[in-house]
C-alpha cells in the first residue's frame, strides 16, 4: 500500500498535489475521491475513500456509553471531508484542518499503509526525532516477537 515521507508545499490555495508515485496506485486501486479527517492537533489522516468506509463503519460500532469513545467519534467523524483528486493530483485541504494541524507551506505525507498522515515538515521531523529516542526497552512488551 502507502508507504514513505515526501516533504511537499501547499500551494497559496491549500492545494496538497499527491506526489506521483501515490497518485498512481491511488487513482487505478480506489478512484479520485480521498477522506481527510483531524487525528490529533498536529496532523491529519487521508483515506482513500473505501479505506475510509471501513473506519467510519468500525467507529460507528464503538459503545457510545464512554464519554472519551463518543469524544473520539466526534473528532474522527465529525471532521471528516471528502476530497477530490482534481486532473493535477491535488487535493484542497479545508482551511478548519489546515489551521487546526498547524499546516503551512511546507508539509510531510507519511504513508502509513492504508493511509496517509499529512504533517507540518517541522513537526514531522520532531516527532521523528522523539520516535528515533525511544527505548527498546519500551517497545518489547507491544512488539512482542517482532522484528526487522
Amino acid at each position: 500500500m502507502f508507504g514513505g515521507v515526501s516533504i511537499v508545499s501547499l500551494d497559496s490555495k491549500g492545494r496538497l498535489a499527491i506526489p506521483a508515485r501515490h497518485r498512481e496506485s491511488l487513482l487505478s486501486a480506489f478512484g479520485s475521491r480521498l477522506t481527510v479527517t483531524l487525528d490529533s492537533p498536529d496532523h491529519l489522516l487521508i483515506y482513500p475513500e473505501p479505506n475510509w468506509r471501513e473506519v467510519e463503519s468500525r467507529l460507528l460500532k464503538l459503545p457510545t456509553g464512554n464519554p472519551s469513545v463518543k469524544a473520539y467519534q466526534r473528532v474522527m467523524l465529525g471532521h471528516a471531508e471528502p476530497l477530490d483528486m482534481d486532473g493535477n493530483g491535488r487535493v484542497l485541504l479545508p482551511a478548519r484542518l489546515r489551521e487546526r494541524s498547524k499546516l503551512d507551506k511546507e508539509v510531510a505525507l507519511v504513508g502509513m499503509g492504508n493511509r496517509f498522515e499529512l504533517w507540518n515538515a517541522a513537526d514531522w521531523e520532531r516527532v521523528t526525532d522523539e520516535a528515533l529516542n525511544i527505548e527498546p526497552a519500551d517497545l518489547e512488551p507491544h512488539l512482542g516477537d517482532f522484528s526487522l
